[in-house]
């Protein structure tokens, strides 16, 4: 395996993190509206919400995924995490630190629904058994939530136990990529494989299962280690070929229900090594992926969250001005939601930034320093 370099700013990932945050909205907002309620409005909101073959969704959460783990590789591929300043602790702490003060921060709204709840008279735990709560606390609740089990989840999708279960896993993913890579992904690719003969309630959800999310995960090392020939614009004018294709081309079977769309997801990862470069050498896109890119985190955390409530407001507002949802009604609503989105995870972040240094999150901070 090649070394990895860490001394420089990989600026194709930032514009990696911009296209999957905003695909991870007009994917929502595109569940929202492309209803009954839409009527003619459906067919402009498939642009870029879903295709014959996958939604933009999955892409979004696999470019995510895979970013994640090129991400940690390249800083403790060569020495491994044992070996970095500070060890395992320091490893788990940092990890919490950028997963933990935003969402505990969305997450007050539960303890404001368990006051509310307590104020009108029932009980605080409105969603049953207090111990439940350990899941929101961890960042579980959204994870937990898809196979059916109820909790008091709020905020941040499945996506947030997904990776905090990839986080625990890494130094042992990264174990045994550095002893041997064609064995974990042979092992991680025939799991994958065989998931696909599971119970049709459980193919549904495929995409969130730990051996998928493993295996996206680690395909992030190998693409760090191949970075170089990525860049290639053969390997580039290809991909987005191939993506023109599936986004057009209908392909039946059980494919489309993750392979296509994380193949979709590599694409794109592809096309922005050979073309993202040259768009950041624009001193305007340079600062618009500049402002973007760091609060892609908190989009994903509240981005729901703002598509649901923005549209009872949306509704109510349209029924009292007599304004039916054609298409491009819909597409201004899609501009406000994502505007109003941007500015809403800029304050989150602002205010995560702002409080790591006190309790709760300075237990963190202190054990950093240890």
């Amino acid at each position: 395996m090649e070394k990895v370099k860490t001394s420089s700013r990989i600026p194709e990932f930032d514009v990696v993190r911009v296209l999957a945050m905003f695909w991870v909205v007009t994917y929502h907002f595109g569940c929202e509206y492309s209803s009954p309620l839409a009527g003619s409005a459906a067919p402009l909101l498939n642009f870029f919400c879903v295709t014959p073959n996958f939604d933009f969704g999955n892409v979004a959460v696999t470019l995510f995924l895979v970013l994640s783990g090129a991400l940690l590789y390249r800083k403790y591929g060569n020495g491994g995490v044992s070996g970095a300043k500070g060890g395992l602790r320091k490893f788990y702490v940092s990890r919490a630190r950028t997963i933990y003060p935003a969402f505990w921060i969305v997450n007050l709204y539960v303890v404001l629904s368990m006051a509310r709840h307590w104020v009108s008279g029932g009980t605080p735990f409105f969603a049953g058994n207090p111990l439940k709560l350990l899941l929101t606390v961890t960042g579980f609740d959204g994870y937990v939530c898809m196979f059916g089990f109820e909790n008091y989840y709020f905020c941040g999708e499945w996506f947030i136990g997904a990776i905090v279960f990839l986080y625990a896993m890494f130094p042992l993913l990264l174990w045994g990529y550095r002893k041997s890579a064609t064995v974990l992904l042979v092992f991680l690719t025939l799991g994958y494989g065989l998931q696909f003969f599971l119970p049709s309630e459980w193919i549904s959800l495929l995409s969130i299962l730990p051996c998928t999310l493993m295996l996206k995960f680690v395909l992030g090392f190998v693409l760090m280690d191949s970075l170089p020939k990525l860049k290639k614009p053969a390997v580039g004018a290809l991909s987005l070929v191939v993506f023109a294709i599936l986004c057009l081309v209908d392909i039946p079977g059980l494919l489309n229900q993750d392979f296509l769309g994380s193949l979709a997801a590599f694409l794109v990862f592809f096309a922005v090594m050979w073309l993202g470069g040259s768009a950041t050498r624009s001193a305007p896109v340079q600062r618009l992926v500049a402002l973007l890119a760091p609060i892609s985190y908190c989009v994903f955390l509240i981005q729901h969250i703002a598509i649901n409530w923005l549209q009872i407001i949306f509704t109510k507002l349209l029924a009292r001005f007599d304004i039916s949802l054609n298409g491009t009604v819909c597409l201004a609503l899609l501009i406000v939601t994502l505007a109003i989105t941007l500015v809403a995870a800029w304050c989150l972040k602002f205010a995560a930034d702002k409080v790591t240094p006190f309790l709760p999150f300075s237990i963190l901070v202190k054990k950093e320093n240890l």
